[in-house]
């Protein structure tokens, strides 16, 4: 029986029941749908009473009115679109499974990557590469609303970028995190000052710079301390923009070291001006291409975790 509470499971005269009535709801009535299935009206209604027998639920009603589904009827009828949708997505997976995977595989990255990560990804293509040679791999870098559009949109299989919400309909992982610390350029008048001297109201006195991105919440919470006066959204423009000695701003300590060395940059009270910034991989949560998101998330989850 299709009766959920029987604990049955459907069997093949089931759902060749369940065709025939899916066939009538979306034909508008038993003699629309004879042409469709191939059978006669009568034996149309002999399958329709026999599943509304099986299941002990009135699916439809005919009159002088016309075909109509019971409320019942409705809900059992996007029950079996559901179902049908599910078996038609097995059957394509199973059919795929032995076939070699072609096309485009679309990895898309934002430019906040540092050198490190940009080389994970280099490690992680080759690896797509060897295991999928007729893949066409896509890699470009975009901006993030612009990374969560593609993938939502099934635009693209893959992304990177850095943590800092939940997107409905998107599953994220972070495979990366690392300080970010404020930091102040040679020429800037913070520059010489001893940590124990600087606080928030000392800091809101120079112009800051921007990232221009969304944060984590303790990213968040350190910005609001900040007098912004310049924006700033790739590493390299921050920098400059830090060196000039007219704005102080944050830096992940990967690339503030070479500067800090160099005696051009330092670090402003780096125990309290700090946060994490963790970079997330993210996709679909039911992408059209399953196999290539598999295939891109295991070889770079393999790079990023083991790295």
């Amino acid at each position: 029986m299709l009766d959920p509470l029987s604990g049955k499971q459907l069997s093949e005269y089931d759902l060749r029941l369940l065709r025939v009535f899916k066939a009538v709801v979306e034909h508008g009535g038993f003699a629309a749908a004879e042409h469709s299935l191939g059978i006669t009206r009568s034996t149309i209604s002999v399958h329709m009473s026999s599943l509304e027998s099986r299941m002990n639920i009135k699916l439809c009603v005919r009159g002088r009115s016309g075909f109509a589904l019971t409320e019942r009827g409705q809900t059992v009828y996007q029950a079996c679109l559901q179902l049908f949708s599910s078996i038609q997505e097995f059957a394509s997976l199973v059919d795929n499974l032995g076939k070699p995977l072609t096309g485009e595989l679309v990895i898309l990255y934002s430019d906040l990557l540092d050198h490190k990560s940009i080389a994970n990804i280099g490690k992680a293509v080759a690896s797509i590469k060897q295991q999928a040679p007729k893949l066409c791999i896509s890699l470009n870098m975009e901006s993030v609303a612009n990374i969560e559009s593609a993938l939502i949109n099934n635009q693209a299989h893959v992304g990177f970028y850095p943590a800092y919400r939940n997107i409905d309909g998107l599953v994220s992982e972070v495979v990366f995190s690392e300080s970010i610390y404020l930091c102040a350029g040679k020429s800037s008048p913070l520059y010489d000052i001893d940590d124990l001297q600087i606080d928030n109201e000392l800091l809101a006195k120079h112009a800051a710079v921007h990232p221009g991105i969304e944060l984590n919440p303790k990213g968040r919470t350190q910005l609001q301390q900040l007098n912004f006066g310049a924006k700033g959204y790739q590493f390299d423009s921050r920098i400059a923009l830090i060196l000039s000695g007219a704005y102080i701003g944050y830096l992940p300590i990967s690339e503030a070291k070479p500067y800090i060395e160099q005696k051009l940059v330092r670090l402003l009270k780096p125990e309290q001006y700090s946060y994490p910034f963790e970079l997330s991989l993210v996709h679909k949560i039911n992408p059209n291409e399953k196999q290539k998101v598999l295939l891109a998330m295991e070889a770079l989850q393999a790079e990023f975790c083991t790295h």
